[in-house]
């Protein structure tokens, strides 16, 4: 069903599982309204999130109440996995198209640099951090250190760290390239640092291995195989080690997901 919209933004919307999908022919709109830099249109917190299949199994599973209501409140939740745009036909609620936060990225990127736009990116590596600074001087990069996620103490001390460099920098995009579910992790706990410090946020943008993808230091599918909603397996031929539990034995969970919400929809209609 298409959902209300709390914000100011004029984008569509679908709501299933919980979250609320932008639906739009391309990424192209929302990298405009971040280049516009109004951030009054974004509701409390300018969050950017890009679930695919694996990260909705996980947000189904996620325990700390706190971290799962931040994710679902989200300014922009884009449908990165094709299979939720398969789900959404399904289940009566049809987006447009796949909107991948990689596509994001690159259509994003170039612009925050011609534009010199204020930019804190937290990268996985220093490889990322200093390609990304080398194309992008009004940008800072904070390598990220290993996080365990149940040591909130450590979380919060880098968060503050990212927190003091936003302010230091006036930067109005935060980028986050760790993945999920540190993204929406350390962006949540920034959040609250800046508000703490008076601060407005910037757009937190949670774009996990994008960078590596822009920069080619992993490699992408080609078109043709994005076409084919076949990138899934491109890169399980790259690292079938890595990813053979989370596609044949964790994403499994996706059709029970879409099964459960089918049910709800069900009921939900006799109510009515």
């Amino acid at each position: 069903m298409p959902s209300p919209n709390p914000h100011r933004d004029g984008f569509a919307r679908r709501t299933m599982f919980g979250l609320s999908f932008v639906d739009a022919p391309s990424v192209r709109p929302v990298r405009d309204t971040i280049l516009r830099g109004a951030r009054s249109e974004c509701g409390a917190v300018p969050l950017l999130v890009t679930p695919n299949t694996d990260i909705m199994v996980q947000y189904s599973r996620w325990e700390n109440h706190d971290d799962r209501e931040f994710f679902r409140n989200a300014w922009v939740t884009l449908p990165d996995g094709q299979p939720i745009v398969w789900a959404s036909k399904i289940l009566r609620t049809p987006l447009s198209a796949r909107l991948c936060g990689s596509d994001l990225f690159v259509e994003l990127w170039p612009e925050l640099v011609d534009a010199k736009v204020p930019t804190v990116v937290v990268a996985p590596s220093a490889e990322v951090a200093d390609g990304l600074a080398s194309s992008h001087p009004a940008a800072t990069t904070i390598v990220a250190p290993m996080i365990d996620l149940s040591d909130r103490r450590g979380v919060e001390a880098f968060a503050g760290e990212v927190a003091e460099r936003v302010i230091a920098d006036g930067a109005t995009v935060l980028i986050l390239c760790l993945g999920h579910p540190k993204d929406p992790i350390i962006a949540a706990a920034t959040a609250g640092r800046l508000r703490e410090a008076g601060v407005e946020v910037p757009y937190l943008l949670c774009l996990g291995g994008s960078a590596e993808f822009y920069l080619g230091i992993k490699k992408r599918a080609p078109r043709w195989v994005q076409r084919l909603s076949a990138e899934w397996l491109y890169r399980f031929a790259q690292e079938p080690r890595r990813l053979f539990h989370r596609y044949f034995v964790r994403d499994v969970a996706f059709v029970k997901l879409v099964a459960s919400e089918a049910m709800t929809q069900r009921r939900a209609g006799r109510a009515t």
